[in-house]
């Protein structure tokens, strides 16, 4: 079987980026199930492996097409630039490097260089955008940069745990204002069609939470059950609202493929107690593939060799090559796919617009 280009950004390096990445491949067996591609800095790399004692070798590539099998390979993203670490601190310079190394690595993934990104954490607050627009995450970023005017949703996965998020990180009180039938529509399609092309469900069971407590607020009676209603007779099988805490109190997502959860405390928090470090965040909706390890960028212990466990950062190299080929998989025995659109009776109060739901075959 073909071995799937793998893009891996360096992250912050004044974090755990660097040493998840060499730990990571120390064993063959890593560079055996595809081929790993570092946009980052020898010298940087070079630095952190001598700091941690690290065995692992790398080779620099003049370019992603350059790259060999079976060895992680690196494409020098600053040239004969240093760049300075300085463990645990947050520094421009490191937002610098990171905003140039994820660049890179969109380019050539729109390019089709590689077939899907996995990137390494970095602190928003460092990085500093050329045309002066604030960097809100890197979900936000990469959206915009390569989602050809597609909106991105962040799922966090574990094994067969995966929940979705209406809303990022907004403050709390905003939340209600932007929780409405559009949004929440856009969203559970979205998740529809990435539970079926991306992870081959056939017929996905999305369980939605509810905004509210018990469940009995103005937002669940207005617009999340007609929501939850109009989908399901359009073959989305979305059910709820459920109350957050009984939902996952009673364990009653294992029923289910996939959660929405109203705002990022309610999936977040939850899902990091029950993932603990085996989880991702995968960003679905959008065109290219990425995901990305569901961790901090570890300023606390970065540079002190106190990573014991790289399970979040395989998981993501994992299922970034699950999804890639299940999307060949899909594509290909889908024939003559028929696509059906949804426009809601208009009038003042319900303005529910759908994008395309693939049929159920």
């Amino acid at each position: 079987m073909e071995r799937i280009k793998i893009g891996i950004t360096q992250g912050d390096i004044n974090g755990i980026g660097y040493e998840l990445i060499l730990n990571t491949f120390e064993t063959e067996e890593m560079a055996s199930i595809c081929t790993p591609i570092i946009y980052g800095s020898p010298k940087a790399a070079t630095y952190h492996r001598k700091t941690i004692g690290s065995q692992t070798s790398f080779q620099v590539v003049d370019s992603a097409d350059a790259a060999r099998d079976g060895q992680l390979n690196m494409v020098n993203c600053f040239g004969e630039d240093e760049q300075k670490i300085d463990f645990g601190q947050a520094t421009e310079e490191a937002g610098k490097a990171a905003l140039t190394s994820l660049d890179m690595a969109l380019t050539d993934l729109r390019d089709g260089k590689i077939a899907a990104l996995v990137t390494m954490p970095l602190n928003n607050a460092t990085i500093k955008r050329i045309d002066g627009l604030p960097f809100k995450s890197q979900t936000a970023y990469i959206e915009e940069t390569i989602g050809e005017g597609r909106k991105a949703l962040k799922i966090f996965i574990a094994n067969n745990l995966r929940i979705a998020l209406a809303t990022d990180k907004i403050p709390v009180a905003e939340i209600p204002a932007r929780i409405n039938k559009d949004l929440l529509a856009e969203r559970l399609v979205i998740l529809h069609n990435t539970l079926k092309r991306d992870f081959f469900i056939d017929n996905p069971r999305i369980a939605v939470l509810a905004l509210n407590p018990l469940a009995n607020g103005k937002e669940e009676q207005d617009i999340i059950i007609p929501v939850i209603d109009e989908l399901f007779k359009r073959g989305v099988r979305c059910m709820g609202p459920y109350p957050a805490d009984e939902f996952f109190g009673t364990e009653n997502y294992k029923h289910f493929d996939a959660v929405l959860a109203m705002y990022y405390d309610q999936g977040a928090s939850t899902f990091k107690s029950i993932a603990q470090n085996e989880g991702i965040n995968f960003t679905a909706g959008l065109p290219l593939l990425r995901t990305a390890p569901a961790i901090g960028v570890g300023y606390d212990i970065a540079g002190k060799c106190m990573i014991d466990d790289e399970q979040s950062f395989r998981q993501a190299i994992y299922t970034a090559i699950d999804v890639a080929r299940n999307r060949v998989r899909f594509d290909r025995e889908r024939v003559n796919p028929l696509q059906k659109q949804y426009v809601a009776k208009r009038d003042d109060s319900d303005k529910l617009k759908l994008d395309q739901i693939e049929d159920e075959e």
